[in-house]
């Protein structure tokens, strides 16, 4: 059976993590590599360039303070190998252990809240209002067509 694999994020794989039930299940060597920047980082982006605020996209405790789930503890539970790689030398030889595997693995990479950068735009991000008439419409259609390959 040939390994694959999926990069995503934290938000995204909280949505998907049955996958990796499906995966133990199937017996299909499918890697996970998760990207950890606690939270919703896309949606953040969408809404504070839309609407100047962000609302439920961040994973922070009262104080503000960011928080994780330890997904590499998260992958454990579901009975797959799992590390959380906290440098970026360690990327490659962690990536090399759960392809040699042969089972379904997962690699939690931290990754900074602000990489993506101010707007991350998805085809799940609500249109812009029709009463803001900037150029913040038509950088969203040219993005949106990219990302769907219109």
């Amino acid at each position: 059976m040939v390994t694959t694999g999926c990069v995503l994020g934290d938000g995204d794989f909280l949505m998907t993590s049955q996958e990796i039930a499906l995966s133990v299940t199937a017996g299909a060597p499918v890697i996970f590599v998760v990207q950890n920047n606690a939270g919703y980082m896309s949606i953040r982006g969408g809404q504070r360039k839309q609407t100047s605020r962000h609302i439920g996209t961040e994973f922070s405790h009262p104080d503000g303070s960011p928080y994780s789930p330890d997904f590499a503890a998260m992958g454990r539970a579901f009975g797959v190998e799992s590390w959380k790689v906290n440098d970026a030398a360690s990327l490659e030889p962690t990536l090399l252990k759960a392809v040699q595997s042969g089972a379904p693995a997962l690699i939690e990479v931290p990754t900074d809240r602000d990489a993506a950068g101010p707007w991350v735009p998805g085809w799940w991000n609500f249109p812009i209002p029709a009463y803001i008439t900037d150029e913040r419409q038509d950088e969203y259609d040219r993005i949106r067509a990219t990302e769907q390959h219109l």
